[in-house]
C-alpha cells in the first residue's frame, strides 16, 4: 500500500510516516507533523515528530479512486481533495513566501543575495558594497536567519557604528531575530564574553580595555561588519590600522575554518585604493591566494533592482542645479579673516605634523563658516578655549551670548554655564573618551598645542559675532523663498556637517512655523534620537528633520523625498550618504535633492568645475542621460584628502588655474576609479532571482473568495515605477483589495506600499498565507479531520479540457508532497522546506512528470472541473495510477549524496490521485 499518512488515539489531524523502527520486534513508528506552515509563528504546534505503536493508516488518494469510505460520496471527496491540492499549492509553490504578510517585505534582490552567498562556499567571507539605500542590514539579517536555522548554536557578532546599534537591533526584530543582545553604551546589558548574539559599537569594542575583552572571549562564528568603509589601513599590507580595522583583524585570527565574516558598505572604495585594498584583504584567509577573493565583493546598484515582476523598485532622482546663497562682502572677508587665522606656518617655523594640524583646523573653519555664521563661529569660539582664552576675555564672552541656544541650551543659559559645558565637552574630547559620534570629534585631527595669534583672533572672533548679531537668517530666508516656496505640507530631511547649523536653522524653523523640527544630532541617547525620527515619520509629525553628519548613515527616512544639502561636505562621498536616507526601498515618488551653496566660497566653485569636467566625460562617453546618478557615484572616489587640499589653499573663489586643473584631474580619476570598479565587480550584480514558485496572488486571491467569502473592491490603488527612456517614473495601479467581513485586505503584490482607497480614504492591511483568517482555513482545507481524502474524479469542460495537449483523456493525475528536513547533532530534525512533484499517467502505464508550471495550470483547471457524481470504473487507467503513485513515492525517498552528507532527510506522502476525463 502507497499511503504513508496515519492517525494516532491522541490526536486528529493525521501524520506522515518518517520512518518505523523495530522495538523488540514490535514496530515502532516515528510520525511526522505536517508542515509548519499550516500554523501562525507564534501559536502552539503539536511535536514535530511523534513516536506511536498503536496507528490507523488512511487509505491512499489511489486506494480512495476505487471505492470512497462509507457514510462519504464521490463529489464530496473530490470537492476536499480539490481544495486540499490547492491549498498546498499554495505553501509549496511559494518558496520564497511572497505571499506572506511580513513586517519586512520580501524583495527579490535581497532573497537572491541570500540565497548566493549561503549557497556558495567560497563566500565565507564577503563584502556586500550594493549601493546605499538597497537594504543591506535586512540582507545581512536574512543570511544571519538562514545561517542560524541550521546552526543554531553559532556565536554572531555584528558591529556597527554607535548611532546605529538600535537601528539595526529594530530591523533585527522585525525580522524576527529577538535573541539578540545589544552592546553600545555602559549601561548595555550584553555580556561580550557570555553572550551568543550581539550587537556592538565598532567603536566601544575596539576602544581600550574593551578590546582585550572581546579578543579573550571565545572565537565568534559570524562576524559581520556594518559601514566597514571606517576600517581604516593607510598603508599597504594593513600598515598603519586603526584601532577598528586591528579589532577584525586579530579576531579573524581565531575565526573557525567553517565561520563567515560579512562586510557591509555602500562606499567601499572612497577614492582611497590602499584602505580598499586593505578591506579585500581581510576577506582573504590565512594562506588563501589572492585569486580566492573571486566573487567576493557583491556590487549592485540601483538601477539594477527589480522586484519579481521585473519592474523598477526604486524611483528616479532629481537633483536640482544649487541654489546660490549670497552672504555679502561682510561674511567673505569674514572668511579671509578665518583662513589667515589658520593658515600653515611654514618652514622651519614649524613641523610638518604641526602644519597638517593648522591645515585641518583652517578646512574645517572655512567648511563651518560657509555653512552657517553660528557653526563657523562656535568653531572659533571652541579654538580660543583649546587655546586658554576664558571668559575673562570680553569676546569669549561674547561669543558665547551670541551662540545661545547652544546645543541643546536653553535661550537665557548663563554664559558662565555655556562655558563650563564648553570646557568639560573639550577635556573629554581631548582625553580621548568614546568620540564615534561626537559632533566634535573631527577637531581632535588638529594639534592640540596650538597657540593663535591673538589679533588674528580677535577679528575672527568680533566679526563672526557681528554676523551673528545682524546677518545670521539670511542662509535661512533663502532657503524657503527660492527652494522650499512650493513645499506645502510635503516632507523635508536637511543635512548639514555641524550641530550649530542644525540648531540654528530649527531656531528660525519654529519662528517661522510656529512648529520645532525634528532634530537628528550627535551625542543623543537613542532614546531621544528614536523619538525625533518616529515624530518625523507620523503623519502628524513634523514636517521638517534636520540633521548633523550624525544622521547621514544607517537612517531610513524614505517617508521624505526632498532633500536639501545645506552645505557641501569636502568629502563628497557623505553627498551620496545623505542622499541614501530618502532614497531607499519604501521610496515613493520622485526624490528632488536641492543644494545651498555660499557666493564666491570655495564650495561654489569647486562644485561648478566638478560638474562641468564630468559633463564633458560623460558627453564624450554616451552617459550623459543618467548624468546626476553618474555625478554621485564618481565624487564619492574622488580622495577626499586631496580634494580638501585644493579647497584650503583659499578663503573664497574663484579657484586658480592650477587648482582647477588639479580638481579636473581629480574627477577624471575619479571617473576612471568608478568605471574600473563598476565593470571589476558588475558581473556580481546579475546574481539570479530565486525560483519564485508558481502560485500568485490570483490564487491565494480565488481561494479567499472561495473559502473566506470575500468580495472584491475595485477602489483601491497603490504606488509602483515603470520603466521610460527618461527611467523609473511613477505609476498607481489599481491593486486587488477583497473584504472579509467589510474590512478591507490587499490581496497583491503592492511592493510593501500603502494602498487606500481613492473613494473611502481608507487603507487596506496585507492578507496571506499566514493571515489569521487565511491560515485557519488554509489548515483547516490542507488536512481535513473526518474522512480520509484525495481521490477526485473529474471532468475537464471548455478550454481546460486542452490543459495537457498530447495525452488522451481519460488519464490520471498523481502529486506527491516531498517534505525536506535536517537532522542537526543532539539536536533532532528542523524542517527545511516542501516540494510538490506531479505526474500524468496514461492508461498503458506511461507516466509524465510534469513542470511545475504544467501543474500549477493543471491544479487551476481541476478547480473549475466537473466533479463526476460516480466513479470512473477504468480498471486498466486506475491500476496505472497506483503504480504510478507508489513508484513516484520510491523515487522521491532516495536522497542524494550531498543530502546525506549535510544532513537532509525526505519524507514523502501521496497528496491526490485523480482522474480526468
Amino acid at each position: 500500500m502507497t499511503s504513508r499518512v496515519y492517525r494516532t488515539e491522541s490526536e486528529v489531524v493525521p501524520r506522515i510516516l518518517y520512518k518505523m523502527e523495530d522495538d523488540a520486534g514490535i514496530p515502532r513508528y516515528l510520525l511526522l507533523r505536517h508542515s509548519s506552515r499550516f500554523w501562525s509563528a507564534d501559536a502552539p504546534r503539536p511535536e514535530l515528530v511523534k513516536k506511536a505503536y498503536d496507528v490507523q493508516r488512511d487509505k491512499a488518494p489511489s486506494e480512495l479512486l476505487w471505492e470512497v469510505p462509507e457514510g462519504d460520496n464521490v463529489q464530496a471527496q473530490t470537492r476536499r481533495s480539490i481544495a486540499r491540492l490547492f491549498a498546498w499549492f499554495l505553501l509549496a509553490e511559494d518558496p520564497q513566501r511572497r505571499l506572506e504578510v511580513r513586517p519586512v517585505a520580501t524583495l527579490a534582490h535581497q532573497v537572491s543575495l541570500v540565497r548566493h552567498v549561503y549557497e556558495n562556499p567560497n563566500l565565507r567571507r564577503v563584502l556586500i558594497a550594493d549601493e546605499v539605500g538597497l537594504g543591506k542590514t535586512v540582507e545581512a539579517g536574512m543570511l544571519i536567519q538562514r545561517i542560524l536555522a541550521d546552526s543554531p548554536s553559532k556565536r554572531v557578532i555584528y558591529f556597527s557604528p554607535a548611532s546605529l546599534v538600535e537601528n539595526v537591533a529594530r530591523e533585527f526584530r522585525r525580522l524576527g531575530l529577538t535573541r539578540f543582545r545589544v552592546w553600545a553604551s555602559g549601561d548595555s546589558t550584553a555580556d561580550i564574553e557570555q553572550d551568543s548574539r550581539i550587537i556592538a559599537s565598532v567603536h566601544r569594542a575596539a576602544h581600550g580595555k574593551h578590546l582585550e575583552r572581546i579578543l579573550k572571549g571565545p572565537p565568534w562564528d559570524v562576524i559581520v561588519v556594518d559601514e566597514c568603509h571606517h576600517l581604516s589601513a593607510w598603508e599597504s599590507n594593513g600598515g598603519k590600522p586603526t584601532r577598528k580595522y586591528t579589532l577584525i583583524h586579530e579576531l579573524l585570527k581565531h575565526h573557525p575554518s567553517n565561520g563567515w565574516l560579512i562586510l557591509l558598505s555602500g562606499t567601499p572604495h572612497q577614492g582611497a585604493p590602499v584602505r580598499f585594498d586593505n578591506l579585500l584583504k581581510l576577506l582573504q584567509a590565512d594562506k588563501e591566494p589572492r585569486a580566492a577573493l573571486e566573487g567576493r565583493v557583491i556590487y549592485r546598484i540601483k538601477d539594477d533592482i527589480r522586484d519579481w515582476d521585473g519592474n523598477p523598485l526604486f524611483p528616479a532622482r532629481r537633483v536640482n542645479p544649487p541654489t546660490v546663497v549670497d552672504l555679502g562682502e561682510q561674511h567673505r572677508r569674514w572668511l579671509k579673516t578665518i583662513h589667515r587665522l589658520f593658515s600653515a606656518r611654514s618652514g622651519g617655523q614649524a613641523s610638518a605634523a604641526r602644519q597638517r594640524g593648522a591645515s585641518w583646523r583652517a578646512l574645517l573653519a572655512l567648511q563651518w563658516a560657509a555653512s552657517s555664521v553660528h557653526a563657523g563661529l562656535g568653531f572659533i569660539a571652541r579654538q580660543a578655549l583649546r587655546a586658554g582664552w576664558t571668559l575673562e576675555e570680553p569676546l569669549v564672552r561674547e561669543a558665547l551670548a551670541a551662540l545661545r541656544p547652544y546645543r541643546g541650551g536653553s535661550r537665557d543659559e548663563p554664559v558662565e554655564h555655556l562655558f563650563q559645558r564648553l570646557d568639560k565637552e573639550i577635556q573629554r574630547n581631548s582625553r580621548g573618551h568614546e568620540l564615534e559620534d561626537s559632533e566634535s570629534a573631527d577637531e581632535l585631527d588638529a594639534d592640540e598645542d596650538w597657540t593663535p595669534d591673538r589679533t588674528a583672533l580677535s577679528d575672527a572672533l568680533e566679526q563672526g559675532i557681528k554676523m551673528a548679531q545682524e546677518r545670521a537668517h539670511e542662509k535661512w530666508t533663502t532657503l524657503f523663498e527660492k527652494v522650499l516656496g512650493d513645499l506645502e505640507e510635503e516632507k523635508v530631511v536637511l543635512f548639514a556637517q555641524p550641530v550649530e547649523t542644525v540648531t540654528a536653522l530649527a531656531e528660525y524653523v519654529r519662528e517661522r512655523t510656529g512648529r520645532m523640527p525634528a532634530l537628528i544630532i550627535g551625542d543623543q541617547t537613542e532614546y531621544d534620537r528614536n523619538l525625533q525620527i518616529e515624530g518625523f515619520r507620523s503623519p502628524d509629525g513634523p514636517q521638517f528633520l534636520i540633521s548633523s553628519r550624525a544622521g547621514a548613515e544607517g537612517l531610513n527616512l524614505q517617508v521624505a523625498r526632498r532633500l536639501v544639502h545645506l552645505d557641501v561636505p569636502w568629502n563628497p562621498m557623505q553627498l551620496e550618504q545623505r542622499v541614501g536616507r530618502v532614497h531607499r526601498f519604501g521610496s515613493r515618488r520622485e526624490i528632488i535633492v536641492d543644494t545651498l551653496v555660499v557666493k564666491e566660497s570655495r564650495e561654489e566653485a569647486a562644485y561648478s568645475i566638478a560638474r562641468r569636467k564630468l559633463q564633458t566625460i560623460a558627453s564624450t562617453m554616451g552617459e550623459g542621460s543618467r548624468f546626476e546618478v553618474l555625478y554621485a557615484r564618481v565624487m564619492a572616489l574622488v580622495p577626499p584628502n586631496e580634494l580638501e587640499a585644493i579647497l584650503a589653499n583659499g578663503a573664497v573663489g574663484p579657484l586658480s588655474d592650477t587648482e582647477t586643473e588639479q580638481l579636473s584631474q581629480l574627477v577624471a580619476s575619479g571617473h576612471a576609479k568608478w568605471s574600473e570598479f563598476h565593470e571589476r565587480y558588475r558581473e556580481t550584480h546579475n546574481l539570479s532571482t530565486p525560483d519564485r514558485g508558481e502560485a500568485t496572488w490570483e490564487d491565494l486571491r480565488d481561494f479567499a473568495v472561495e473559502h473566506l467569502k470575500a468580495e472584491t473592491d475595485f477602489s483601491f490603488s497603490s504606488l509602483a515605477f515603470k520603466d521610460t527612456e527618461n527611467g523609473p517614473v511613477e505609476s498607481s495601479p489599481r491593486v486587488s483589495v477583497l473584504r472579509i467581513e467589510n474590512e478591507p485586505f490587499v490581496v497583491d503584490d503592492d511592493g510593501g506600499m500603502p494602498v487606500h482607497s481613492k473613494e473611502t480614504g481608507e487603507s487596506a492591511k496585507k492578507l496571506g498565507t499566514n493571515s489569521p483568517p487565511f491560515l485557519s482555513a488554509l489548515a483547516k482545507i490542507g488536512w481535513p479531520d473526518r474522512h480520509p481524502t484525495g481521490g477526485a474524479h473529474v471532468t475537464l469542460t471548455g478550454n481546460d479540457g486542452d490543459m495537457v495537449p498530447g495525452f488522451e483523456r481519460p488519464f490520471g493525475f498523481v502529486v506527491i508532497i516531498v517534505q525536506y528536513l535536517r537532522e542537526e547533532g543532539g539536536l533532532g530534525l528542523t524542517e527545511q522546506g516542501m516540494e510538490m512533484r506531479a505526474a500524468t499517467v496514461q492508461r498503458n502505464g506511461d507516466r509524465s512528470s510534469l513542470s511545475p508550471k504544467d501543474t500549477a495550470a493543471l491544479v487551476r483547471a481541476l478547480r473549475t472541473a466537473s466533479r463526476r457524481r460516480e466513479p470512473l470504473r477504468d480498471e486498466f487507467l486506475l491500476e496505472a495510477i497506483s503504480a504510478a503513485e507508489s513508484e513516484m513515492l520510491a523515487e522521491a525517498s532516495q536522497i542524494t549524496t550531498r543530502e546525506r552528507n549535510e544532513g537532509i532527510r525526505r519524507a514523502v506522502f501521496p497528496l491526490m490521485a485523480a482522474t480526468v476525463a
